[in-house]
């Protein structure tokens, strides 16, 4: 049977020791500085901060060949490793498919890169409360000062574009990274949180050989859901509520920028290009979790969606990341129109959504709802207004992220979205009709957000192994 060789992170930010091994080395992708040949062996230390059970003995317990572990060792040839220390991560989220470790001279040159899979990693051992997964493939390097960073799944085109780059480059050159390279079958890309700075001896058993490197996810994590108290203030009845991330941001520096802006590759509003930025398709959609009918969710409840980092300079809504949500709207009254002649139809057993006409006459006289095109063009005309058409019932409102920054961050980061961060958004309450396309309006695109739009919700922001709620409400 194939052996399965998929690791997982337990943390957000998680550690990566450097040991000793002997000295035969191979020179791939070497640029020999000066000093003596020496050699690193990698170890990937995974700390437990909880287990799920020592044995599943309930009568559905998975018995399969290729079933997943979740606790102790499991000595089978072809088990699948999956680390459980963050309650708020999915196996998905926390696997290590490649590692790419790349070192530099002490003044910052291209040293060496080599690159690794799972499947160059032993069995791991306990150390403690932590699993330890030691490479079994060398790593040359050179006697002297240097400095490492790791990539964890990084895309093949990013990896050719740092070998052979000063460090700089990580803070300077432009990656293109897109929601399916970013977290798709290859993985959630990481990278270290900053170069670490060691001094090699040529007796590669040395402590001096042996370094720690803080590693993070470039993308940030976003789930949505109902409240179990969430009230609906439109009259008539929401169904299909859904959301998808917009703006998401495609250019990306490694390493990132410095506080309290936190600079990203688009930061600069003289340099904003909307060929920068994806928006969401269709399928990039997720049900919003009802929060009526799952009062206590897990981790597994959750549909989430990533979002990249994306800082900007001006925070303006064309530029910054936002959530957008998406629900069919069934009118409880819609009205007919004829000879001047407005008549209320009772629609409150109508249980599928389909196409109707808002027509908004004023704020006092409230927006009325019809299905025939003609009767609100008429009604329309008559009132001296325009009519906005939602196709199918379809309606969207925004939630824009990030809010209220929370510590250490400073207000200089709100509508930021940061990497490793995860937005937990709660609903609160819908108050008002949302728009009838996913767009924002082109007078709006160059506004700033106010801390409370059409949308209530909270959002609570923290690293992804403590999420932070907020509640909104869609209005």
């Amino acid at each position: 049977m194939m052996k399965k060789t998929i690791f997982s992170i337990t943390a957000a930010i998680f550690a990566i020791t450097f040991a000793g091994c002997s000295k035969e080395y191979s020179t791939e992708n070497l640029v020999i500085d000066s000093g003596k040949a020496t050699n690193m062996q990698l170890s990937l230390m995974f700390t437990r901060a909880e287990t799920r059970a020592t044995a599943d003995t309930r009568a559905d317990a998975d018995t399969r060949a290729d079933a997943v572990t979740r606790a102790t060792a499991d000595t089978r040839a072809d088990a699948v490793t999956r680390a459980t220390a963050d309650p708020n991560a999915t196996d998905e989220e926390a696997a290590v498919k490649t590692v790419d470790v790349f070192i530099y001279t002490a003044n910052g040159n291209f040293s060496s890169h080599k690159s690794l899979s799972a499947g160059d990693f032993s069995a791991p051992t306990t150390v403690g409360t932590a699993d330890r997964y030691t490479a079994t493939t060398q790593i040359p390097t050179t006697t002297g000062a240097k400095s490492i960073v790791v990539g964890i799944n990084l895309p093949v085109h990013v990896v050719a574009a740092v070998t052979d780059k000063p460090t700089s480059a990580l803070l300077d050159v432009v990656h293109t990274m897109t929601r399916a390279g970013m977290t798709g079958a290859n993985g959630f890309v990481m990278f270290s949180t900053k170069p670490v700075d060691a001094t090699f001896v040529e007796d590669d058993q040395s402590p001096e050989n042996k370094i720690t490197v803080q590693c993070e996810r470039l993308v940030a994590k976003v789930t949505v859901e109902t409240k179990e108290t969430f009230e609906n203030a439109l009259n008539g009845n929401v169904v299909n509520l859904r959301f998808a991330i917009n703006n998401f941001n495609q250019k990306h520096h490694l390493l990132q920028g410095a506080a309290p802006y936190y600079k990203d590759a688009n930061w600069s509003s003289d340099s904003y290009n909307t060929a920068d930025f994806s928006q969401a398709e269709d399928n990039d959609y997720a049900l919003v979790l009802n929060g009526a009918v799952v009062s206590n969710p897990s981790v597994s409840d959750y549909k989430a969606r990533y979002a990249a980092e994306n800082t900007s300079e001006k925070k303006r809504k064309k530029e910054i990341t936002r959530v957008t949500i998406s629900a069919q709207f069934i009118p409880e009254a819609v009205w007919s129109y004829s000879n001047e002649v407005l008549e209320m139809i009772d629609n409150s057993t109508t249980t599928a959504p389909q196409t109707f006409y808002a027509v908004t006459p004023s704020v006092l006289k409230g927006t009325y709802y019809f299905y025939s095109l003609n009767d609100a063009t008429d009604f329309a005309h008559d009132a001296g207004v325009s009519f906005d058409t939602y196709i199918d019932g379809a309606c969207y409102w925004d939630i824009f992220l990030n809010k209220n920054p929370q510590s250490p961050h400073t207000t200089a980061v709100r509508w930021d979205v940061l990497r490793n961060d995860y937005y937990k958004c709660v609903i609160n309450k819908i108050v008002g009709l949302g728009r009838p396309t996913p767009e924002i309006p082109d007078g709006e695109k160059e506004k700033t957000p106010d801390v409370d739009t059409n949308i209530s919700v909270d959002v609570d922001i923290l690293f992804w192994n403590t999420p932070i709620l907020s509640e909104h409400i869609l209005g």
